[in-house]
C-alpha cells in the first residue's frame, strides 16, 4: 500500500510526518502541481518526487491532503478533477485539519460524515459553508466515510495509526499497540 502525501506552499508538514512513518516500509510519494521547492507552515523547505500531472493511479492507494492554507487550491482545476478521479478509481482520499476543506471543495463529502480543521469543523464557523452538504461530526477525531478519511488537525497520529490499521499494516493489536506508544511517546 503507498501513500502518496500532496505538497503546497504553507502546508503543516507535522501533519505528515507520523502518516509517512506508519507506510515507509510501503512506499511513500510526495507530489505538487508544480515541480518546485514547497515551504511548509513550519519553514521547512520541501521537494515533491513529482508533478500531480505526472502520477499514475498505480502508483498510489491513498492520496493525503494535509491541513494549512489551502484556500488558494479551491479553484485549482487540475488538483480537484485529480481526487474525484483518484476516488472514483477506488482510491482512499484523506484530508488533515485544513486538507478536509480541499475534499470538501471538490464535492465529495456531501451526505457524508466529516470533521477537519484543528479541533473540528464546529470551531471554525466561518469555514462551515464550504461543509453545509457534510454532515459534520466533531464527536470523533477521525471518520471514515465510504472510503473518504477526514480528521482533526491534532489526531495526526490517530490518522496515521487509522490508516496503517485500515491497509493491514499491522499484524496484530500488540505491533499497532508498541507504534500507538511509540508515536504518543507512552512508555
Amino acid at each position: 500500500m503507498k501513500l502518496c502525501i500532496f505538497y503546497y506552499d504553507d502546508f503543516c508538514e507535522f501533519e505528515t510526518v507520523k502518516a509517512s512513518a506508519v507506510f515507509s516500509q510501503q512506499g511513500v510519494i510526495t507530489v505538487a502541481l508544480e515541480d518546485r521547492v514547497y515551504e511548509s507552515s513550519e519553514k521547512q523547505r520541501y521537494l515533491p518526487h513529482k508533478k500531480l500531472s505526472e502520477l499514475k493511479m498505480d502508483e498510489f492507494d491513498i492520496f493525503y491532503i494535509p491541513g494549512g492554507e489551502p484556500d488558494d487550491l479551491f479553484e485549482k482545476e487540475e488538483l480537484i478533477k485529480f481526487i474525484k478521479k483518484a476516488y472514483s478509481n477506488n482510491k482512499t482520499i484523506a484530508g488533515i485539519c485544513g486538507g478536509t476543506a480541499l475534499i470538501a471543495k471538490t464535492g465529495l463529502l456531501k451526505g457524508k460524515k466529516c470533521t477537519g480543521m484543528t479541533y473540528g469543523l464546529k470551531d471554525v464557523p466561518e469555514n462551515l459553508e464550504i461543509f453545509k452538504d457534510s454532515i459534520i461530526d466533531d464527536s470523533q477525531d477521525v471518520i471514515d466515510s465510504d472510503n473518504i478519511i477526514t480528521s482533526k488537525g491534532t489526531a495526526y497520529v490517530e490518522l496515521a495509526l487509522y490508516l496503517g490499521e485500515k491497509f493491514g499494516l499491522y499484524k496484530d493489536k500488540n505491533e499497532y499497540n508498541q507504534d500507538y506508544n511509540l508515536l504518543k511517546n507512552i512508555k
